[in-house]
């Protein structure tokens, strides 16, 4: 006996999930179907499923061929082309519709919003334990931090944007950001035409106002520059991202594609171990940003000096030899039996 759907455009409920269904189906219910489809053909828990589906949206989004597709669409990545973790994703293609996948796109594009940190959250992926503290922020507190952060600075400015090519966004994060130019931006592109540097190619894009940075050092799935391109979309943002998480990093990378209106790197790697003087707008560790296989970015971490002067090896030539303890082997004088038979009685 099949259960029917009443189509009165109220709630209803499923007897086999007991949980309310929403007459009209949305972004996060596509996803769930999904996920469920593959959780069924690769009979894994959850949270690989999860994690095996945002896979199966990067492959059909084009991020493991070109990381920089949705970012800076103009680049060409010659770079090494990642690979899927799970072995087994161009037989499971196969076997998911691939009309799953292009409705749940289809749909989050209409209601941008980070659905797979939702699943996430509500389905307990990082364990009931919880070990590593991950704690996706509500939409609402967002959207208010990003109001008292970032309203005076967008809100009360016209610009007139568009995505910059690879070049112009190499040269105004070094100029206009390292090295603090406040200099109107009409005349620093004056002076970046009389001051060319070799090979360098001419400017295409230009602001009538500076690009303002947005770096979330613990972006998890990507929610506060999510918000920011979503909220602020023709204001010249340039979102950066650091997580150290690589099921969270992944997701960032998806949502990202989705639905960012401004370029955009998101790096792998732990925040509290990068050396402030490369973690600046121009730095190159921002080029190893959006690889769906994260390259190591250890060379950028701090490098531990030792305070002292000296070297183990002079430490141990300094040191005194232990002294040595001579151990007498003749036995003793007398026994704890003598001992009480020669102690005399209190009178």
């Amino acid at each position: 006996m099949t259960e029917s759907i009443p189509n009165d455009g109220k709630p209803h409920f499923s007897l086999r999930e007991m949980r309310p269904i929403p007459a009209a189906r949305g972004p996060k219910r596509c996803l769930l179907e999904l996920i469920d489809e593959v959780e069924m053909k690769v009979h894994m828990f959850r949270k690989d499923s999860w994690n095996i589906t945002l896979e199966l949206l990067a492959d059909h989004l084009g991020l493991m061929q070109n990381p920089w597709k949705y970012s800076l669409p103009k680049l060409k990545w010659t770079g090494p082309i990642s690979k899927p973790s799970y072995r087994g994703l161009e037989e499971l293609k196969q076997k998911i519709p691939v009309t799953l996948i292009e409705q749940y796109i289809a749909e989050a594009k209409q209601a941008p919003w980070d659905y797979p940190g939702d699943i996430f959250v509500e389905e307990e992926l990082a364990g009931r334990a919880n070990r590593m503290g991950q704690c996706l922020t509500p939409r609402g507190i967002i959207d208010m931090m990003l109001q008292m952060v970032m309203g005076d600075k967008v809100e009360k400015k016209p610009y007139s944007y568009t995505k910059p090519d690879v070049a112009t966004l190499m040269w105004q994060t070094a100029e206009a950001l390292d090295f603090n130019d406040k200099l109107p931006i009409n005349l620093l592109v004056e002076r970046a035409h009389r001051h060319t540097v070799l090979g360098m190619r001419p400017l295409l894009v230009k602001y009538e106002q500076e690009p303002i940075t947005d770096l979330d050092p613990c972006t998890g799935t990507g929610r506060f520059l999510l918000g920011a391109t979503l909220m602020y979309p023709k204001a010249p943002l340039l979102l950066y991202g650091i997580e150290i998480d690589l099921s969270l990093y992944r997701a960032c990378l998806v949502n990202l594609a989705l639905f960012s209106h401004h370029p955009y790197t998101i790096i792998c790697g732990d925040t509290l171990m990068i050396d402030e003087k490369y973690s600046g707008a121009g730095s190159k560790l921002w080029d190893l940003g959006n690889q769906w296989d994260p390259p190591s970015i250890s060379d950028f971490y701090f490098k531990i000096e030792p305070p002292f002067k000296f070297s183990l090896a002079e430490l141990a030539k300094t040191a005194k030899p232990p002294q040595q303890v001579t151990v007498t082997t003749e036995p003793a004088a007398f026994s704890l039996a003598e001992l009480v038979r020669t102690r005399k009685k209190p009178t």
